[in-house]
């Protein structure tokens, strides 16, 4: 799958349909080596709802590759965002325990 496919799956991450947002977090996580990159560039999408979806997306994979991205994204002055971020960032670390 190329950068600009995985590029448009992650902006339907605010589709008003949960069923194509579940889809598509599917997706991107069976292609975790391929997301992970467009993943921590959407952590700084210009939608909240898409960093929000991002964020945790990248929980789920737990993949350390992200937990620099996501340390810098505490920095985000959205709530929402933030609080995705920590779950993410805990999930990662956990894993390593």
């Amino acid at each position: 799958m190329t950068e600009e496919q995985i590029n448009k799956l992650i902006n339907k991450l605010d589709d008003e349909d949960y069923d194509v947002r579940k889809n598509v977090e599917d997706i991107l996580v069976k292609i975790k080596q391929q997301s992970i990159g467009p993943l921590i560039k959407a952590l700084n999408h210009e939608n909240p709802e898409i960093q929000i979806e991002s964020a945790r997306i990248l929980g789920k994979m737990a993949d350390e590759t992200a937990l620099n991205a996501l340390i810098e994204a505490l920095k985000d002055g959205n709530p929402d965002f933030r609080r995705e971020v920590t779950l993410s960032i805990n999930k990662i670390v956990e894993k390593d325990d």
